[in-house]
């Protein structure tokens, strides 16, 4: 959704650059072009990491509670 909505706001600035007549901000080599590409792609890639790290150590309530409990059992 957010890749979405990022084209759809990349166009609407690209558009209003044109309609108000002021250069477009976006690079117009090809260099440049691949280093847009290159961060969006890393923004994406940075995003399914981080997303799958935190889904691999899951901590539950009940997990955190019996540890709590055994540290206190122990004295």
């Amino acid at each position: 959704m957010r890749l979405i909505l990022g084209f759809v706001l990349a166009f609407a600035i690209g558009a209003v650059c044109r309609l108000v007549r002021i250069p477009s901000p976006a690079p117009n080599a090809l260099l440049g072009s691949l280093l847009v590409v290159a961060m969006s792609v890393g923004y994406i890639a940075a995003g399914r990491v981080l997303a799958r790290s935190i889904h691999s150590f899951p901590v539950s309530a009940h997990a955190a509670q019996s540890s709590i409990n055994g540290a206190k059992s122990c004295r």
